[in-house]
């Protein structure tokens, strides 16, 4: 069990520089980690590779802030200046590494101290938007993304962990009495493939299909 467990972590967790990159972006934007909560973590977890992960998420950190930064309007950056200094020459005189700075200054603060549970990550952006207008739509964005740790097979499988083109093909309701039968068998320690129901299940299935004409057929003969 421990084995097929380590097989499993190792699957999806075993090497650090190939681990989704937004697991550790949306760590960096949760103001009360930042970098140093993550540096911590890969040098605990990949001490062998530790510097190279390191190295990849600050390039790819930023690769994403200049995407994000071209992509936001050049005035929106200087809506507090009067129209009289926002004119064409001084948008012109916009660098990247003032563009940068706004990055710089996130990760230069201090991380928030608050471990409560109830912390609402999304509001605390909401609420420093307007000093990280850019950064703000980055972590509304990644943080937003979801994800999933339950393997997609095991609703279907006791067994295997494989789609194949036979489960691929299943009818709404072929499935629906997959999922409950799955429910099922999860309450016993008997390991059932329920392939072997399939055949009933398809039979049973042609049966309801048929049930609102018998009926129908029923009603009418009842109320002769």
């Amino acid at each position: 069990m421990t084995s097929e467990m380590r097989e499993k972590y190792n699957k999806y967790w075993g090497e650090g520089n190939k681990i989704n990159m937004l697991v550790y972006l949306a760590v960096i934007f949760d103001p009360r980690c930042k970098m140093s909560f993550l540096d911590f973590g890969v040098n605990l977890f990949f001490p062998n590779i530790a510097n190279d992960i390191m190295k990849m998420i600050d390039k790819d950190l930023h690769c994403l802030f200049n995407e994000y930064s071209s992509n936001a309007g050049k005035i929106e950056l200087f809506e507090g200046r009067s129209s009289s200094s926002t004119n064409l020459c001084n948008l012109m005189e916009i660098d990247q590494p003032e563009m940068k700075s706004e990055l710089d200054r996130y990760l230069g603060e201090d991380e928030e101290v608050n471990n409560s549970s109830s912390f609402d990550l999304l509001l605390w952006w909401k609420m420093n938007s307007p000093r990280f207008p850019i950064l703000t739509q980055m972590a509304r964005d990644v943080i937003a993304i979801p994800i999933s740790t339950v393997v997609s097979e095991s609703t279907f499988s006791t067994g295997g962990r494989v789609l194949d083109s036979f489960r691929s093909s299943l009818t709404p309701l072929m499935v629906e009495a997959l999922v409950y039968i799955q429910d099922w068998l999860r309450k016993s320690n008997d390991a059932i493939n329920l392939e072997d129901y399939v055949d009933e299940l398809q039979t049973m299935e042609d049966d309801l299909s048929k049930i609102p004409e018998d009926q129908e057929g029923n009603i009418l003969s009842i109320s002769l």
